[in-house]
């Protein structure tokens, strides 16, 4: 009963979340032009706001979420946990897990949508590929929700109080991760909007399968 009660709590998770990218994907394929014209309309205010200083600043920061920042991370974070469980699949799931949603999960989205990336704004960093969904929103969802997940899991039950700081880590990262695609040209801010959806079903099903089959 239990395991029937919580395979439909991550089911209805992971349906709910998703829903946000299921509609963009569909708007994407079906009414690219307006949902291009809706994305200049609300991007205009977002994009190249800030002193040439925060623009720096941004620049840098948004190579955490490029190939080798995930990369990098994503082994440190496998590493750290295999060790901490004393259980090598922990690694294995979380190097599946993240580069499965970030790499080919986002990647087979990309090549199915082949969306342009916006050329009604200069782009602050060079960017190649396409443009829906945002790998970067994705992956800021995924990488550090599944840090946020492993050490909640590990520690949780010692130390309670960690549940909001890991949310509120999670929503930082996620903001400023995504936020920064839009800020330097290179998003929409739709294509932003489906890589959190997205990142965030992925979180949960991988959540649920490392309950299922690594923990279990």
């Amino acid at each position: 009963m239990h395991a029937r009660q919580s395979t439909k709590k991550y089911l209805t998770a992971g349906i709910l979340t998703s829903l946000p990218f299921l509609v963009l994907f569909i708007l994407v394929l079906t009414q690219r032009h307006a949902l291009t014209h809706f994305d200049i309309s609300v991007g205009q205010h977002l994009y190249h706001w800030g002193s040439p200083a925060f623009t720096n600043f941004v620049q840098t920061y948004t190579y955490l979420g490029n190939t080798p920042g995930v990369i990098i991370t994503t082994l440190i974070i496998a590493t750290l946990f295999s060790w901490i469980s004393k259980k090598w699949r922990v690694g294995l799931w979380t190097i599946l897990s993240i580069f499965t949603s970030t790499g080919l999960i986002v990647g087979a989205i990309k090549y199915t949508v082949k969306r342009i990336r916006p050329e009604y704004v200069a782009h602050l960093v060079d960017q190649t590929g396409f443009s829906f969904p945002s790998g970067h929103a994705t992956g800021s969802i995924v990488v550090w929700g599944t840090l946020a997940f492993l050490i909640w899991h590990y520690y949780g039950d010692k130390h309670p109080k960690l549940k909001l700081p890991l949310i509120l880590f999670v929503a930082f990262m996620m903001i400023a991760l995504g936020g920064s695609r839009l800020y330097l040209g290179v998003h929409y801010f739709t294509d932003v909007i489906a890589g959190w959806s997205l990142g965030a079903s992925c979180l949960i099903w991988s959540s649920y399968l490392f309950h299922r089959c690594i923990d279990a």
